[in-house]
């Protein structure tokens, strides 16, 4: 253990011993020359990247169709129900039933990519052409057989897009 009169004489002896090594190391003669900073290492480069392409041999980006509905509609949603192209399924699931009761129906929530007047227009003309009977009110009911599917269109989030709520009757 050191004792203050050890360490009184040996703290000098370190500080002389590490000036000793810095100064030695300050005068040790390199073996690279200085180099100017004017001169610039040569490097040997290839051909340039670039210079290899020829555009009539570029392969050609071929984008697929766009999807007519982005998600899937789950369940028993009717064949042949027309939902406008680019339509997104936000929500699905089953329509609550009273409590007891069995699930009779379900639901799917889709943002459309009209505005709510022109979704409810585009809507009631191509299902009376797939052969659906419409019964308007706040929300249309559409019907064909024993087949039923009440929609309610509402304003989007955006402007021209809307969102509807498309209950249907489950098997």
């Amino acid at each position: 253990m050191l004792t203050g009169s050890r360490v009184a004489r040996f703290a000098p002896a370190c500080v002389a011993t590490v000036a000793l090594a810095a100064g030695w190391a300050c005068a040790v003669p390199s073996d690279r020359p200085a180099l100017d900073e004017n001169d610039l290492e040569t490097v040997a480069v290839g051909q340039p990247a670039d210079s290899i392409l020829r555009p009539d041999e570029d392969v050609q980006e071929r984008r697929a169709p766009e999807a007519a509905l982005r998600g899937r509609i789950p369940g028993a949603f009717p064949d042949r129900f027309p939902v406008p192209d680019a339509s997104t399924v936000v929500d699905f699931g089953d329509v609550a039933a009273e409590e007891g009761e069995p699930v009779t129906a379900e639901y799917v929530r889709l943002l459309l990519p009209l505005g709510a007047p022109d979704a409810r227009e585009w809507l009631l003309r191509e299902a009376q052409a797939a052969g659906w009977r419409a019964t308007l009110g706040e929300s249309m009911t559409f019907r064909r057989g024993e087949e039923w599917v009440e929609v309610t269109i509402e304003p989007g989030a955006t402007p021209g897009n809307s969102a509807a709520r498309f209950e249907y009757a489950k098997p």
